[in-house]
């Protein structure tokens, strides 16, 4: 066994269950509301609770989704990456241009994955070199790749995808589509890999003590690279299947979309201000739950516009309750 994991694992698996368990309260006070809101519409609004109407409104946040399973483990280890706003927009570009200049599907996905990953590493790179918060980083990163979209694009839509993609485009599998697919796919993974993988679990330790965690043998400056990857990986995901759910790239695609996702997250019980604490199935509760809420706006004929308002408001609520049930823990 490497040395690095020879340091007190019993400690360590005790101690990620106990971080484990401070989302519990959270998770539970979620899926209340999602129930309340769930039969509140269900009886204001006809065909509200349809199958039909509930794929689409986890449908519209289905990119979202993606890009929350890899924030989940940047806001665990105590960083943010605003980048993906830039990077899933860049990716679906790129991934356009491929199928355009007749690149094979797979041969396409897998060079914006790469693409996707370069960046992750870059952020981590200056993240590291310049010993800045990776807030500014990534806010860099993103209004950077922001600009590059709409040199790329002139800011026009790119179209026109070859017949090998638009026939695959709507495919359903088991009565879902391939992105809602993918990221059902995503979140089990993620689920058990978090659950069960000591690697990915090492997120916990790092996130709610780095100087510990660097002691202890881990090496937290690789895991850093590792996590700020995965999200751009998850972020070039989500780039591919937006030319699914669109039909098309456009430099315009993905604004705000880091708010949404990092809302979800903070939803979700992942602590935005302490590292360490945080869960998948929770981020995914709280992706249902901001879905829901956007679609409780359009089906009820209120105005969009409010939906800015509200998901700033939920951000400021979750991190407050998610901060009062700290001090309410260390209490007891």
């Amino acid at each position: 066994m490497s040395k690095r994991w020879s340091i007190a694992p019993g400690e360590r698996l005790r101690d990620v269950s106990q971080r484990m368990r401070k989302t519990d309260i959270q998770i539970w006070v979620i899926l209340g509301l999602i129930a309340v809101i769930f039969v509140g519409m269900s009886a204001a609004v006809p065909n509200y609770a349809s199958l039909l109407n509930l794929k689409i409104m986890l449908g519209n946040y289905v990119l979202e989704g993606i890009m929350a399973l890899g924030m989940t483990l940047v806001i665990i280890s105590g960083g943010i990456d605003l980048s993906v706003a830039g990077v899933m927009p860049f990716t679906a570009i790129l991934f356009a241009y491929m199928l355009k200049g007749g690149i094979p599907i797979p041969a396409a996905m897998v060079l914006i994955l790469l693409t996707a990953a370069g960046i992750g590493f870059f952020n981590d790179f200056l993240i590291q070199w310049l010993d800045v918060h990776p807030f500014v980083i990534t806010l860099a990163v993103q209004l950077i790749l922001k600009g590059v979209n709409v040199v790329i694009t002139s800011g026009n839509v790119v179209s026109g995808f070859p017949e090998a993609f638009t026939n695959i485009m709507f495919l359903e599998v088991f009565g879902l589509s391939i992105p809602m697919l993918v990221l059902v796919v995503l979140a089990v993974f993620y689920f058990i890999m978090l659950r069960k993988n000591r690697y990915f679990r090492m997120v916990y330790f790092v996130g709610g003590n780095p100087t510990a965690a660097e002691l202890s043998g881990i090496h937290t400056k690789r895991f850093f690279r590792f996590v700020y990857v995965q999200s751009a990986v998850l972020a070039g995901v989500a780039g591919i299947m937006a030319c699914f759910v669109y039909g098309s790239a456009n430099a315009s695609y993905g604004t705000n979309i880091e708010t949404r996702v990092i809302t979800a997250v903070a939803i979700g019980g992942s602590s935005m201000i302490h590292g360490g604490i945080g869960s998948i199935a929770g981020t995914v509760l709280g992706l249902i739950f901001v879905a829901l809420i956007n679609g409780s706006f359009i089906m009820s004929g209120l105005s969009t516009y409010y939906q800015d308002v509200v998901t700033g408001v939920l951000l400021v609520f979750a991190v407050v309750f998610s901060e009062r049930l700290k001090g309410i823990k260390r209490k007891t």
